[in-house]
C-alpha cells in the first residue's frame, strides 16, 4: 500500500493528485478563482447550464464566450487551432447562482466539477 492509497481524500480524475475543499463560484471553467466569489456577490456574471462533447457544464458569461480559446485536443479532439465548439449549446439560466464547496486540484488549477467534464469530455472524444 503507498501513501497515496492511503490518503481518504478524494482524488483528481485528471492527475490523480490529492483534491482540497473551497468554496466556488458556480462556473466549472473559473469558479474556483477566489476572485470570482467577490464577482457572484456584486452580481457581475450570468450563469447557464451548456451541453457539449456529450456532458453538461455550468459556465459564466465570459467563460462561455472564452470556451473556443481551448485547443482541441485538450479535449481530447484531433491536433488543431482552437476551435468554435459549435456544439456548445446554451440550456438554462441559473436564476439565483450561489456558492457551494467543490474539490480543487492545485496540480490542474481546476475545480472538480470541470475535472469530472474534462473526464468525461475526453472519453466521449476518443470514441
Amino acid at each position: 500500500m503507498t501513501a497515496a492509497d492511503s490518503d481518504p481524500r478524494p482524488r483528481c480524475p485528471i492527475c490523480s493528485g490529492s483534491l482540497g475543499q473551497r468554496e466556488v463560484a458556480p462556473c466549472y471553467d473559473c469558479g474556483h478563482e477566489t476572485s470570482e466569489l467577490g464577482e457572484l456577490v456584486r452580481g457581475e456574471h450570468e450563469y447557464f447550464w451548456y451541453s457539449v462533447f456529450g456532458q453538461r457544464l455550468v459556465l459564466c458569461d465570459f467563460c462561455d464566450a472564452d470556451f473556443g480559446s481551448y485547443l482541441p485536443q485538450y479535449f481530447g479532439l484531433p491536433d488543431g487551432p482552437c476551435g468554435s465548439y459549435q456544439g456548445l449549446e446554451r440550456h438554462e439560466t441559473i436564476s439565483d447562482p450561489q456558492p457551494a464547496m467543490d474539490g480543487y486540484c492545485a496540480t490542474c488549477q481546476h475545480r472538480l466539477a470541470f475535472l469530472e467534464f474534462l473526464r468525461a469530455a475526453r472519453q466521449h472524444n476518443s470514441q
